[in-house]
């Protein structure tokens, strides 16, 4: 299976802000646009054309899931068949079930979401999952087996939980249930302007 192991730190570099690829060191002083002082300073660079503008855009949200480019382009032409291309393609991304178990609070970062999948230690209704593209569906249930709970058991100890409103997360039992589908609202608060993927892609 073809992945990106390039420097992570050089993404959001290159994206000249966060993607909080890295976790809680992106929380942390040891981040390295902090350490740098670039964050504050990216604005003030050489002028970017519209098609930079939107090439960084799209980089950004691929970059921040993790996916190569075919992947995402994929993921680009199911979002165009329906109305709101913007809205249903981070839908897309969201039901990916990596992101699933990040936004559960089981991973620090979709890296470390992406691994425990593909290890084995994530269950979807019971039944082992290893494929971090899994579409999840409304009610079933995501769950951490036995394999995975002495990694996940930590990070749920060390952080707050904040799920997003379609999922609920049972700590105790170390499993979130999938309320509802992801809407329009529930992904606005996404950094990225998608309307600018759309207009990239629709040249």
């Amino acid at each position: 299976m073809a992945k990106d192991i390039g420097p992570k730190c050089k993404r959001c570099r290159r994206a000249r802000e966060k993607l909080f690829l890295r976790g809680s060191k992106c929380l942390s002083d040891h981040c390295i646009l902090i350490k740098r002082g670039e964050e504050a300073a990216s604005q003030g660079r050489r002028r970017m054309s519209p098609y930079s503008f939107q090439l960084r855009e799209k980089q950004k949200l691929r970059m921040m899931y993790g996916l190569l480019e075919t992947q995402f382009r994929n993921y680009f032409v199911k979002a165009a068949k329906s109305p709101n291309t913007a809205a249903a393609l981070l839908i897309l991304l969201e039901r990916r079930l990596d992101n699933v178990v990040f936004r559960l609070g089981f991973a620090d970062s979709r890296a470390q979401a992406r691994q425990l999948v593909r290890h084995g230690h994530i269950t979807v209704d019971g039944r082992k999952i290893d494929i971090p593209s899994y579409q999840v569906t409304a009610g079933q249930v995501v769950g951490v087996r036995e394999s995975g709970r002495k990694v996940v058991a930590p990070i749920i100890a060390n952080r707050e939980p904040s799920v997003v409103p379609w999922l609920q997360v049972n700590q105790a039992q170390l499993s979130g249930t999938v309320v509802r589908l992801p809407t329009a609202e529930d992904v606005k608060d996404v950094p990225c302007n998608t309307q600018l993927i759309v207009e990239l892609y629709s040249k």
